[in-house]
């Protein structure tokens, strides 16, 4: 079985079994007898050099082995340390473990020393982002000993590494014990799991092996080169139901994969009021105003693209306008749209600050458009990647700023640090909407397979950990076309307001938003999304979960109504701060069994805090559902059954409830589409 002592094992200087492996001109190579030499960092961490040919080629696995979780995680890099090129390395895994699976069925004896064998393993994973209803949702394949249903083979089909799948995955022996296994690498990955077939052996069809790491690589180290390699976290799960499992690795995501500021304090997703960067200033100061006025409770303005380019109109690409929406051929050219910012953003900003809020701006930084007009394009062509022909020819192609070039990065970093420094901008919201797969394959040479890739995203990882490392109380927003860069490394140091584009227009099936939250919670605690107005509750509440940010009066168009509710407004986004919150220090529990399989059943989460012994419970009855009432049952290890709780609802109600009676109860909705929250703290 796949496990915490296992793996350790592998992680000696002496250990003949290593948990990678790869090709080396071609046949495997050979690690048993590789020396091996441990460098102890501090009590968590140390490295571990194999001296795969001595005076070459050297593998360096950067490990932390955490002393309050049962992970292990690590970071394989290969360096040329002598004064040739080394042979070619190839379908490098940087995790390449085997174990014996523990006997589901039984084995039946056929003769003195043969034995059939009947096992099983399951494997979960979730879909990734592409801006659909069905982001996120869970997936789920039982493997077995036999041909044809034996192997699950996952990997994102371009470098956007979750937009086909989240690199992130269960791999269990049974419902009590197994492996959640992340890949780190902000690239193109592959995963597999295999269990071995067998038939009539003794040992045949006992043992499963895990797989992971790029999805292409052959190439050649240069003298004095070093290159990383995906990243590999293992969290074992063991005597411990996946439900405890995966509310295990939340907090270990929120303790040690999650952005921080300069006190150590955690950075919450915040409560966004969003705008367009089109959208002229003097009507973003007005509604800062009116925000401060009303006492509407937000935390951020988020501003959007078109705030850069040419000094000409750039209505949002929803908006009724007689100009067009060119915003995507603007990326590139980082001067301030002075048709709609006359002054720069520095109005705004202090507007913004007036009204108890932070600037979260958007920028679009790793893609040129040949119209920009981007001093790259002829001052440093040798940085960026693209079809520099159809250019000549007038078209209107991308191109792709190379960040694993030192100097690309290092003026990238200055750009970016620059424009907030001047404009007075607290928080880097990163887009980033082209696949770079092409680029990166289009720049690698028959015996340099993968080499663009590898420095490209260390270099990209530098890049925000420089930002980071200057801005230390600010968060960066991971959008790249909404939730499609993320993993456990770009976790360490952002998290996506955006977690999906399902929810960039108007209409979208919000009962489905719920599910992101759901979903991806299990794997990325820290997360947001987008809503398009408190003018409808239940659209608003079916958002609560993480990050909220509403576009309720975003553009031209969209401007405040005479009678709005300002009390609702302000209510809503009160609770959306709670419910936030509450996941960021707790653990979260689904009360339905799979909502998303049957829309006419009712969705509920419960968000319990065991340190305060209080959370919350949000039910949904959903507009297809034809059901009244809904008997809500909670964990009873989350409720003391004797002791006596505070109950309020989102509904005004408020009530005290014994233990019992919270731990089970009715919650009724007359009306489909319709909600309740209920908040409970021990008395």
């Amino acid at each position: 079985m796949y496990s915490y002592e296992l793996l350790k094992s592998m992680l000696q200087e002496r250990s003949s079994i290593k948990p990678f492996s790869f090709l080396y001109d071609g046949k495997p190579a050979e690690l048993a007898d590789v020396p091996c030499q441990m460098i102890r960092e501090d009590d968590e961490h140390y490295k571990l050099v194999y001296d795969f040919i001595p005076g070459m080629v050297r593998i360096i696995l950067d490990v932390i082995e955490y002393e309050y979780f049962p992970v292990i995680e690590y970071t394989p890099y290969l360096e040329n340390v002598g004064d040739e090129p080394s042979g070619i390395i190839s379908d490098f895994l940087a995790l390449d473990i085997e174990a014996e699976d523990p006997l589901t069925f039984g084995e039946q004896k056929l003769k003195n020393n043969e034995y059939f064998i009947s096992g099983r393993i399951s494997v979960r994973y979730n879909l990734g982002s592409k801006a659909s209803g069905v982001d996120f949702l869970p997936q789920r394949r039982d493997l077995f000993s036999r041909p044809g249903v034996n192997k699950l083979e996952l990997e994102c089909q371009g470098a956007w590494c979750s937009t086909d799948y989240l690199p992130f995955f269960g791999v269990d022996a049974d419902t009590m014990n197994g492996v959640n296994i992340g890949i780190g690498w902000s690239g193109g990955w592959k995963f597999s799991v295999e269990k071995e077939t067998g038939a009539l052996s003794m040992s045949g069809g006992k043992k499963s092996c895990i797989r992971g790491g790029m999805k292409r690589s052959h190439f050649r180290l240069l003298p004095g080169e070093k290159l990383m390699q995906p990243g590999i976290l293992l969290h074992f799960r063991e005597n411990t139901s996946i439900r405890n499992g995966q509310n295990e690795f939340r907090r270990f995501m929120i303790e040690h994969h999650a952005p921080r500021d300069s006190r150590g304090e955690l950075l919450k997703p915040p409560i966004c009021f969003c705008t367009w960067g089109g959208f002229e200033s003097e009507h973003q100061i007005k509604l800062c105003r009116l925000i401060k006025e009303k006492n509407l409770p937000y935390e951020s303005l988020w501003m959007d693209a078109g705030w850069m380019g040419k000094d000409a109109p750039c209505p949002h690409f929803l908006e009724e306008s007689e100009f067009k929406s060119d915003w995507p051929q603007r990326v590139g050219s980082w001067a301030i749209n002075r048709y709609a910012h006359p002054d720069g953003l520095r109005p705004l900003s202090d507007a913004i600050h007036d009204a108890g809020m932070r600037f979260l701006v958007w920028f679009e930084t790793q893609r040129i458009s040949s119209l920009s007009g981007s001093p790259l394009l002829t001052e440093h062509p040798e940085w960026l990647l693209g079809d520099w022909q159809a250019m000549r020819e007038g078209k209107n192609t991308n191109f792709l700023l190379n960040l694993g070039i030192p100097e690309a990065r290092e003026y990238l970093t200055e750009l970016v640090i620059g424009i907030m420094e001047k404009e007075g901008i607290d928080d880097y919201r990163e887009d980033f909407n082209m696949d770079a797969w092409p680029f990166w394959c289009s720049s690698d040479t028959p015996d340099r397979v993968g080499v663009t890739e590898m420095k490209y995203v260390e270099g990209f990882h530098q890049f925000w950990t420089d930002i980071r490392k200057h801005f230390p109380d600010s968060f960066i927003d991971n959008c790249s076309s909404g939730g499609r860069r993320l993993n456990y490394k770009t976790a360490s140091l952002s998290f996506p307001m955006c977690q999906s584009d399902y929810a960039c227009y108007s209409e979208y099936e919000e009962e489905c938003i719920t599910f992101e939250n759901m979903f991806l919670d299990d794997w990325l605690p820290l997360h947001g999304t987008l809503n398009w107005g408190e003018e409808d509750p239940y659209h608003a509440a079916c958002a609560f979960g993480g990050g909220y940010a509403s576009k309720i009066w975003q553009y031209h168009g969209r401007e405040p109504k005479p009678d709005h509710n300002y009390i609702m407004h302000r209510k809503l986004l009160k609770w959306a701060k709670l419910l936030r919150d509450a996941r960021l220090c707790g653990d979260v529990y689904p009360l339905i069994d799979s909502p998303e399989l049957d829309m006419t059943k009712w969705n509920a989460v419960h968000i319990h805090i065991p340190e305060k012994d209080e959370g919350f419970i949000q039910v949904f009855r959903r507009k297809q559902s034809p059901y009244t009432q809904q008997a809500i049952s909670l964990d009873f290890d989350t409720i003391d059954l004797g002791a006596e709780y505070r109950v309020r609802y989102f509904s005004g109600k408020k009530t005290t409830m014994k233990g019992y009676e919270l731990a089970c109860f009715t919650v009724s909705l007359p009306e489909p589409r319709s909600f309740e929250i209920i908040q409970y703290k021990i008395k």
